[in-house]
């Protein structure tokens, strides 16, 4: 009798430590790896940026300009203090959490 009462007492207790089933159907995005080239177009210390051959699900999109500066968009304008070479860097993002990077070297005429 003693072994029942035992065992029934860590049942007990066993059981209110049990959390309920969540049976409830989850969904989780399905993305697509983004991608896309670099694409400008330079007048002397004006260059424009813009993605080229943009494939997959873009979510964020950010640009390191090779200067300091940053920026971010689909396309933008900006004006450089001085003609050089800059490696300007572009980062796609989506929901999924895929990050892609790519470079490319511009340069930019006075």
């Amino acid at each position: 009798m003693k072994r029942v009462l035992s065992f029934l007492i860590l049942l007990t207790f066993g059981c209110l430590g049990c959390e309920p089933f969540d049976l409830d159907q989850k969904s989780f995005p399905v993305c697509t790896k983004p991608s896309a080239t670099i694409g400008y177009t330079a007048a002397k210390l004006e260059v424009t940026y813009f993605l080229e051959n943009q494939k997959g699900d873009v979510g964020a999109i950010g640009w390191d300009l090779g200067d300091g500066r940053n920026r971010s968009g689909p396309q933008f304008t900006v004006f450089y203090e001085k003609p050089g070479v800059y490696t300007v860097t572009l980062v796609l993002n989506n929901q999924c959490d895929d990050k892609y990077t790519t470079s490319r070297q511009i340069t930019v005429t006075n």
